[in-house]
């Protein structure tokens, strides 16, 4: 068990001396012509160069998924040459939902469906929109393919099953330290260096490294890879990838508060993590500092110290721990016997369970006294992943985040916006269509999806004036069926918060089980390959919505959306073929706010086949 493992784990700090290096950031003569802080204002230079980079290739990519589409009355050599050089290229991207090795599963399902490289995909009509998309946004366990494709310098989904190796379980049953596994004990050593250097440590650290060895390469398992150091891969460069968005909350102390817990706030500060910056477009900070040289505490945009800054500390490990760091909500839940600490599940019936979602109480337990015994780290301590704050006293920054010298971080969906989509809807951006894979199972108590989450984050806009589609509530979802076929959202620019063609288009897609029942745990910390196998299945039969065999023009739907942002600005019109397909997926705004009762459906592909029966002849 967990709990005896990392009893092992609690050692004191002066036999520390001797442990591995690698984990820790490193010290470095600070730069002379770094500009440490700029507004959150437009784009930086650096990704709006990459931004252009990408559109380039994206040209190509979008000219033949579109023929292979082969759209009716669409003249797809007219509309790239009236692209002018990538000015008006659409821009698209993905964002994969939180929901732990759930969604970070399901949601390689989706990035495999839409690649050109898999011919199936390509089969079906779907490939390639992977190929034409600028961004792919994650957090919580959305975070772990969102930085782990990017950081294998984009393998496909099939290769980068291999480097994971799912099969092997990274926190419950280690008994020693090897290339894809490492003890508690070890992985204590590991994030002692960054302690004894004089950085905070906590949970995040100790999920990150543990995470790490599925997910991040190098040596290790990634003991020293960053974040930034993406940049430096040859796909990245050559712009053959889509540019990792990482989202992360942040809690303040004038937040909710249960036992020594703070709970971030629904408005709360949604802090915006790419390769090339780290900051927040608004809430209590309006700017951004370089991801390359986090670390460093700032005031007024200068370093505190600077006789000596930091880099490394952007651990790509650290950033997936951090981005699903909800230690505060799984604690608090374990508790309050499931009062507090829950997520944005809130079904029709206003009942919440997160009983897939929690480790033991035992182990929660376990690894406060570690930290205790170890670094002398108490619940409250450990419980938020903590970065040196570059936006002390400064004039873009306010609250808590003005004051204080540490940002106190955690699991992105903390905020009620588990579908990481608050980094791609600004402005700046300019994205005209957007994936949201929705795998946070958020519907009771089967682990479904009622889109609660697509609904938080359309109030969210709403509220600050950000252009996005109008969402219907959860009942809405659930009785339309909007939860277990793809809908779009946005198509009528009446239906936006703006009311007009600002907003993206948005498809919605939720896990939902077609060929197989994939509603499995949050922490299900070992996969076999054969799972995997029926788990990629069931989202390519989402995509393509079973090899189109529900409708045989929805791969050219999806190319319509994919397009039509782009449409007036290049003097094109929308055709019949699109109009149709728009008048059956586009949502037009009618509500059905009945009770809808409990989601518990069977396979979408075998109505007759019910969990029970398909639980009773399945190996898992």
């Amino acid at each position: 068990m967990l709990s005896l493992l990392i009893s092992a784990a609690a050692a004191t700090l002066a036999s520390a001396l001797e442990l591995p290096q690698g984990y820790s950031p490193d010290p470095v003569s600070c730069p002379t012509n770094l500009s440490w802080i700029r507004p959150a204002v437009g784009l930086s230079r650096d990704e709006a160069q990459w931004v252009e980079g990408r559109k380039n290739v994206i040209l190509g990519s979008l000219d033949a998924y579109l023929k292979r589409l082969n759209l009716d009355d669409f003249d797809t050599d007219e509309y790239i040459s009236r692209l002018n050089n990538t000015s008006q290229t659409p821009i698209m991207g993905m964002a994969i939902s939180g929901g732990g090795f759930g969604s970070a599963y399901t949601g390689t399902g989706l990035i495999r469906a839409l690649d050109d490289r898999l011919p199936a995909a390509n089969e079906q009509r779907t490939g390639g929109l992977l190929q034409s998309m600028t961004y792919l946004s994650g957090l919580s366990g959305g975070s772990w393919p969102a930085v782990s494709f990017p950081s294998y310098n984009f393998p496909t989904a099939d290769e980068i099953v291999d480097y994971w190796k799912p099969e092997i379980d990274r926190f419950f049953t280690v008994t020693n330290t090897s290339a894809e596994a490492a003890t508690g004990k070890a992985i204590f050593e590991q994030i002692a260096t960054k302690y004894l250097a004089g950085f905070e440590v906590a949970l995040s650290d100790y999920l990150g490294r543990g995470f790490a060895y599925e997910f991040i390469p190098g040596q290790s398992s990634g003991l020293n890879t960053t974040f930034s150091g993406i940049r430096n891969l040859s796909n990245f460069i050559n712009h053959q990838m889509p540019m990792p968005i990482i989202h992360l909350a942040s809690v303040e102390p004038e937040d909710a508060e249960y036992y020594d817990l703070l709970v971030p706030s629904s408005n709360g500060t949604i802090f915006d993590l790419t390769p090339f910056e780290f900051g927040a477009w608004d809430g209590d900070v309006h700017a951004f500092t370089p991801t390359e040289w986090l670390g460093n505490q700032l005031s007024n945009g200068i370093p505190v110290n600077q006789s000596k800054c930091w880099k490394g500390f952007d651990r790509s490990s650290l950033v997936i721990g951090t981005s699903a760091d909800a230690f505060n909500f799984w604690y608090l839940e374990s508790v309050s016997n499931g009062t507090l600490g829950q997520f944005a599940k809130r079904s029709t019936t206003h009942e919440s369970s997160l009983t897939k979602r929690l480790s033991q109480p035992a182990n929660l337990n376990a690894l406060v006294d570690a930290f205790q015994e170890t670094f002398d780290l108490n619940l409250t301590q450990i419980s938020y992943s903590k970065f040196p704050n570059p936006f002390t006293n400064l004039s873009l920054s306010t609250g808590n985040t003005h004051k204080s010298s540490t940002l106190n971080l955690v699991d992105g969906s903390e905020t009620g916006q588990t579908i990481p989509l608050w980094g791609q809807i600004q402005p700046a951006r300019n994205v005209d269509f957007i994936i949201a894979w929705d795998d946070s199972q958020d519907a009771d108590p089967y682990s479904w999806n009622n889109g609660t989450n697509l609904y938080n984050t359309y109030l969210a806009a709403n509220a600050t004036g950000l252009p996005f589609p109008i969402i219907p509530p959860s009942r809405t979802m659930m009785n339309l069926n909007y939860t277990l076929h793809p809908q779009f959202f946005g198509c009528d620019a009446n239906l936006t918060t703006t009311g007009d063609d600002r907003a993206p288009i948005v498809l919605y897609m939720a896990n939902a089980p077609y060929s197989a029942y994939t509603n499995f745990s949050f922490w299900q910390t070992e996969t076999s390959r054969q799972q995997m196998g029926e788990i990629f299945v069931n989202s390519f039969d989402i995509v393509t919505q079973a090899n189109g065999s529900w409708d045989g023009e929805w791969a050219e739907c999806m190319g319509c959306a994919a397009v039509e942002r782009s449409l007036a600005r290049v003097g094109m019109e929308r055709t019949r073929q699109c109009q149709r397909c728009f008048e059956r997926y586009c949502w037009d705004g009618t509500l059905d706010e009945r009770d809808p009762g409990v989601l518990d459906p069977t396979l979408v592909l075998d109505l007759g086949v019910k969990f029970g029966l398909w639980n009773a002849t399945n190996p898992y």
